[in-house]
């Protein structure tokens, strides 16, 4: 009788553990105006979203800040419930996560110089593309583990070429990269749309290229095989866009 009565107490331990009234959010909050911490807090279009996600579910929204590159492999391996941090979807992710309904469509798009002159005048995709293959010893800055420092490297898995006269160095975040760029370390920056156009309206000095490389869909990554979760984000996800409060959010913080 004591055996019974003890696995049974175990049993409702271990069910109630199960039953967390937290959601924890994995983030690289260095990514404006998706993630970025201001006045101490976290803010963005995905903090937003994650607000809404976890108030829905009747949950607190934890939030671990950590290196971008680490955001997926914490939802994989059950250190966070959800990945917010403008994650693209692509084949190789989906291999270890489970993706969401996609909330955003993204670019990748090219930061220069104001005053440097090799890129001036181009209009199309394939005219930037060959002006960054013409240049001998060309130095690109991206974020470590974005799609930005894929593209640029090359990538079988994701599709991309490469530029391969071209030495790409990765930096912590975008910022890192323009600062470098503005001290005459790098030449260009290749980084997602709308941290870059956050990037140039806060740095003096630099311009967009305002010509998509690339076209992608942004996700929450959510561990593989939880279904329950998904479901219930994508149904959030749904009645957000439905009832107008996905666009408001994102005119919020959209700055063109």
């Amino acid at each position: 009788m004591r055996i019974s009565l003890f696995f049974l107490t175990f049993i409702s331990i271990l069910f109630i553990g199960c039953k967390s009234d937290k959601l924890t959010m994995a983030t690289a909050a260095n990514f404006a105006p998706f993630e970025y911490v201001s006045g101490g807090k976290f803010q963005g279009i995905d903090i937003d979203i994650a607000t809404i996600i976890a108030n829905e579910l009747k949950k607190e929204l934890v939030i671990q800040d950590m290196e971008f590159d680490s955001v997926v492999q914490a939802v994989s391996s059950n250190n966070a419930d959800i990945g917010l941090s403008g994650l693209t979807v692509n084949e190789t992710r989906k291999q270890v996560v489970d993706f969401s309904d996609t909330y955003f469509s993204a670019a990748q798009m090219v930061i220069i110089k104001s005053d440097d002159k090799r890129f001036k005048n181009l209009k199309t995709k394939d005219e930037v593309i060959k002006a960054i293959n013409e240049i001998k010893d060309l130095k690109i800055g991206v974020q470590a583990g974005t799609t930005g420092e894929f593209y640029s490297k090359g990538d079988q898995n994701w599709g991309f070429e490469g530029f391969k006269n071209a030495k790409t160095i990765s930096f912590a975040n975008g910022a890192m990269a323009i600062a470098a760029m503005i001290n005459n370390q790098l030449d260009i920056v290749i980084i997602d749309e709308m941290p870059a156009r956050v990037l140039v309206k806060t740095n003096s000095g630099t311009s967009l290229l305002d010509i998509a490389l690339t076209d992608e869909e942004y996700a929450i990554a959510v561990s593989k095989g939880n279904s329950e979760l998904l479901d219930s984000i994508n149904s959030i996800l749904n009645k957000m866009k439905q009832d107008g409060r996905m666009q408001e959010i994102i005119n919020k913080y959209y700055s063109k």
